[in-house]
């Protein structure tokens, strides 16, 4: 019996090590790299609707613009605005990143890289700011590292991997749980939308196409000057994502 309780005692403290060393690794993660980018626009409301209303902002050099709240909570929490031309098309509720560290083990990592989900530990976040979209695919789409499906996916933050794209149909649990979920903080950091609406936004977007577009600020949707003080242009997608949180 004492030798029993003597290996019981021993199971118990290294399972309590085990997770004391689990906390304190967690812990170090959360400190290293839930930390905003410099690019980052602060909380609160960017998009002038009244100005871009009259046509008095540089983002009416874009066709479309697509404007999403962030917020967990509020009237306007996790909502997707679509404007082509200044006319309001559509508006959806969406998910954005759950804001939270999703700990990726070194074990999970590689059974995830085998069958299917992150194979590193990463924070689950939304970037606020104005960023154009960067490319786009089709229904067919997989993340490179995931392997989850995000059909319809327009990339507008290629540091961190960003896109507007349909709920994936192969979520665990299946695409009715994803799309239980609008109106929540439910992704990995992109900004999932329902399959009834995500082909509207693809259209629009596919439809405006490239051209050449004024270089806007990320962190306050103002033109950057070239050195001789004129307003910088590019060839891009003529869709500017606007990602705010109030």
């Amino acid at each position: 019996m004492n030798r029993l309780l003597t290996v019981f005692g021993v199971l118990l403290v290294a399972t309590l090590a085990s997770f004391n060393v689990f906390a304190q690794s967690r812990s170090e993660l959360e400190r290293r790299m839930m930390v905003e980018d410099s690019y980052e626009a602060p909380r609160g409301r960017l998009f002038n609707e009244q100005a871009y209303l009259r046509g008095e902002t540089y983002l009416n050099q874009y066709t479309n613009v697509i404007v999403i709240n962030k917020a967990a909570s509020g009237s306007q929490a996790q909502t997707l605005r679509l404007y082509t031309n200044r006319q309001l098309m559509l508006s959806t509720y969406v998910s954005t990143g759950r804001e939270d560290l999703e700990y990726i083990s070194a074990v999970r990592g590689v059974v995830n890289k085998i069958f299917k989900g992150a194979t590193s530990s990463h924070w689950r976040h939304t970037t606020r700011g104005f960023y154009t979209i960067k490319r786009v695919h089709g229904y067919n789409y997989r993340s490179g590292e995931s392997k989850f499906h995000m059909p319809f996916a327009m990339f507008f933050n290629e540091t961190r991997g960003l896109a507007v794209h349909q709920v994936p149909p192969d979520l665990s649990g299946g695409e009715a749980a994803g799309e239980a979920m609008l109106g929540k903080r439910a992704s990995s950091g992109c900004v999932r939308v329902h399959k009834n609406q995500i082909q509207t936004i693809h259209r629009a977007v596919t439809a405006a196409d490239r051209g050449i577009v004024p270089v806007l600020d990320t962190r306050t949707g103002q033109p950057k000057y070239d050195q001789n003080g004129k307003v910088r242009y590019e060839s891009g997608y003529k869709t500017i994502v606007i990602v705010e949180e109030y």
